[in-house]
């Protein structure tokens, strides 16, 4: 692997064993961390639809939350979007519940994304639809989970 920097040491582009030049994702701005910030303090998505439109247990309370960047083409669209997921809907390699398979635990708690891509679509919505509800959940609700919780 060939890496070549700018004039600052940061890194600007990687060339990997069979040539192929890689872009690095730009660093994510201030406003952008601060976005992420507030939409965990929300929670995530598919937890919150469970809840109003599924009729299903959410799979997470506030904790282990992680950012998921919406791709187009196999690639990140930016750091603006994105949306927030619990482990459990984003990758389920951890389980609520260590004692239940992951099929036992989709049928309480919804799809996971990496496990079941095109399920979790059909059951959420497009990434279109879930950036905007990310974004109507930023608007409308108060924090629920952190240091700013209004619980």
């Amino acid at each position: 692997m060939t890496v070549e920097f700018d004039e600052d040491g940061k890194v600007i582009t990687v060339y990997n064993r069979k040539g192929l030049t890689v872009r690095r994702q730009p660093v994510a701005t201030k406003a952008q961390k601060q976005r992420w910030a507030n939409a965990k303090a929300r929670g995530c998505v598919a937890c919150h639809l469970n809840g109003i439109d599924h009729g299903l247990a959410r799979a997470s309370y506030g904790n282990d939350l992680e950012m998921h960047h919406l791709l187009s083409g196999g690639r990140r669209i930016g750091h603006d979007a994105t949306i927030c997921l619990c482990h459990f809907h984003h990758q389920a390699k951890r389980l609520p519940y260590a004692d239940h398979g992951y099929e036992e635990q989709a049928k309480a708690l919804g799809p996971s994304l990496e496990r079941e891509s095109r399920r979790f679509h059909e059951f959420y919505g497009t990434d279109q639809q879930l950036l905007a509800y990310q974004e109507v959940m930023l608007m409308s609700l108060p924090p629920q989970f952190g240091p700013e919780a209004t619980w």
